[in-house]
């Protein structure tokens, strides 16, 4: 018969504790991993394009951007801070993401220059923005004819955080409909439009493509 050792009485909760931050440390793992590949199925990337990140925060997606666009291709990543900028290059020297251009943006500017992206992601960022309409006129500016722009955000949360000096929209995020009708009007066409994103019920996913010039 197999004998385990035997744990003090008092330390049995924090050996539950320890067992179950692992388990939610593996759960999140594996939900961010089922989204990055959702991300790259709805962006359509192709080994050599060149893709951005806007507001990539901790640089949690960049890796598989990178694995999928491949030695040949380019990944961008923005920021607005010095401070996340240098987060980001710290991630991406520590991850030896070769591959990736760490760049600073600001509240109306992306910081991409012009034609340089295939797809740009914004993952939880646009209902950030202070000036929504010098951004899309950035974002526009930066794909490539035919470029896609992928935007996961959230309907407005009554009780999250108030953000200074965006736009009111009911609360923190923005409506999907609403975010159709700006980005629609403002030079891109609907590719797709996924609701419950992640299985999460607030959450969406939109699809967009660079429309041609008239």
């Amino acid at each position: 018969m197999r004998h385990f050792p035997k744990f003090p009485r008092r330390s049995v909760p924090l050996l539950l504790l320890i067992l179950v931050g692992c388990s939610a440390g593996a759960s999140d793992r594996s939900e961010q991993a089922d989204e990055a590949r959702r991300l790259l199925q709805v962006l359509d990337l192709q080994a050599g394009e060149r893709v951005a990140d806007v507001g990539a925060g901790d640089g949690d997606w960049l890796p598989p951007l990178v694995r999928r666009v491949g030695p040949e291709g380019q990944v961008f990543a923005t920021e607005v801070t010095d401070a996340l900028v240098a987060d980001l290059q710290d991630f991406t020297e520590r991850e030896e993401l070769s591959t990736v251009t760490v760049l600073r943006g600001a509240d109306q500017h992306t910081g991409l220059a012009a034609d340089c992206c295939d797809a740009i992601l914004l993952r939880m960022v646009y209902h950030h923005f202070t000036d929504p309409a010098a951004m899309r006129a950035s974002l526009r500016d930066a794909l490539r004819p035919g470029g896609r722009v992928a935007v996961v955000d959230i309907a407005p949360q009554k009780n999250w955080r108030t953000l200074e000096g965006v736009p009111e929209r009911g609360g923190h995020g923005i409506a999907p409909d609403d975010l159709i009708a700006e980005m629609t009007a403002d030079g891109f066409a609907l590719e797709s439009r996924h609701d419950r994103w992640n299985d999460d019920p607030d959450r969406f996913c939109v699809v967009f493509k660079k429309k041609p010039l008239p």
